[in-house]
């Protein structure tokens, strides 16, 4: 391999961290007390709003447990399965779900939201509060709430937080741990409805509004907004770029307020409505397809600068390198090809191209086991593809 491809392989590998540890417990950052004295707190204040409902909402809260549970698992597996190249270890992302799920929550948002309607309801009136204090309070309470944790893991783990990619991914899952207490606390509050008389009827109504509403909700708001602070703040791996930051931060405050709005915006009118909640979500996800799109050259251009030097050794095709770059690039090298059997054979190579980045990401660039195993199994596709299409000569030599 040439020094000027290696190089550039050791710089993108120093520059974005992948496949670097995160040590949690570091007495010696103050932002580690923070940490565990805000989800402490969180922790303690949803444990007083919970507890004195454990006896006679017992089994509403037990089903509510076992759907946000669920509900975890499917989010969270979505989540890991978008990080392609080098996932964030295991402690980091669950650092990020327990800041939204306690003290992005109940430590900073529950009383926030409170304190803000109240001063609302001062200024303005019940019934001006009423109609408008949810989509002018949460917004700007929750995301700031959230945002916050992407602040608290930079100075955690710096190296490991540098692209606008690794903002959305642990935005996504701060968004998630928010999500699943706010929808356990919502279940629970349905479930309570007319002193409990209903707890069923109450209960699944709860649910199954929430269950619609996490389509736009806190994992895509704080995504984008982590994304943004990323771009805002700068880092190694991601030139600063101001325009893009404050745009990314305040998209999901606008998509939050609209959505919290609804009905003081239409004036109650169904259709008008649909109208306006069709219009945010398209908003919404649009504004998340943007953002993958921004953060996308960055990451194509350091996965190209790993995977380089396979391609000088003949392990890898430059197609397979840009298609190892993006869904996008994946998609379109898959789909281009031929027959149905090179499109299944352009799409396991790519996988094993993309587990090659990450094994080699984690070796820091040398020839480890796992380095090594992935290169053969890339052979071993390629010798198996071969032999699968090599015509068998005909018993009489014809």
């Amino acid at each position: 391999m040439s020094a000027g491809l290696l190089e550039a392989r050791a710089a993108a590998l120093d520059q974005t961290a992948w496949g670097e540890k995160f040590r949690l417990v570091q007495p010696r950052n103050v932002v580690f007390w923070i940490l565990l004295w805000l989800c402490t707190a969180g922790t303690v204040k949803g444990w007083q709003m919970f507890a004195p409902l454990s006896g006679y909402f017992a089994r509403s809260m037990f089903i509510s447990g076992v759907v946000a549970v669920v509900s975890v698992i499917l989010w969270g597996w979505w989540f890991r399965h978008i990080d392609r190249h080098e996932r964030q270890p295991l402690t980091l992302v669950a650092t990020a779900f327990v800041w939204g799920a306690t003290a992005a929550t109940f430590a900073i948002a529950v009383p926030g939201n409170g304190a803000l309607s109240s001063l609302y309801t001062k200024v303005f009136g019940q019934v001006w509060a009423q109609d408008w204090q949810a989509g002018l309070s949460a917004p700007l309470v929750e995301e700031t709430a959230k945002g916050a944790g992407i602040l608290v893991l930079i100075a955690l783990a710096p190296r490991l937080v540098r692209t606008p990619t690794d903002g959305i991914l642990l935005g996504a899952f701060i968004g998630l741990g928010f999500q699943t207490s706010e929808d356990f606390l919502y279940s629970i509050v349905g479930a309570t409805r007319g002193f409990g008389a209903d707890q069923t009827d109450g209960l699944a109504h709860s649910i199954g509004l929430r269950a619609f509403s996490d389509i736009v909700s806190h994992p895509l708001f704080t995504a984008l907004f982590c994304a943004g602070v990323i771009y805002l703040l700068g880092s190694p791996a991601q030139p600063r770029r101001i325009g893009r930051g404050l745009a990314l931060i305040l998209a999901p405050i606008i998509i939050h307020g609209v959505w919290d709005s609804m009905l003081a915006i239409t004036g109650a009118d169904q259709s008008l409505s649909l109208v306006v909640m069709v219009g945010d979500l398209v908003f919404a996800l649009s504004a998340l397809w943007i953002a993958f799109g921004w953060a996308h050259p960055r990451e194509a251009h350091f996965v190209r600068d790993v995977l380089a030097p396979e391609i000088e050794t003949g392990v890898l095709t430059d197609d397979e390198v840009t298609a190892a770059g993006g869904w996008r690039q994946q998609r379109r090298y898959v789909v281009h090809a031929p027959s149905r059997a090179e499109r299944r054979r352009r799409r396991h190579i790519v996988r094993a191209a993309v587990d090659l980045c990450t094994d080699l990401a984690i070796s820091k660039g040398t020839d480890s086991d796992d380095v090594i195993h992935s290169r053969r199994e890339i052979a071993r596709l390629r010798e198996a593809t071969t032999k699968v299409h090599t015509p068998v000569p005909a018993a009489d030599g014809s």
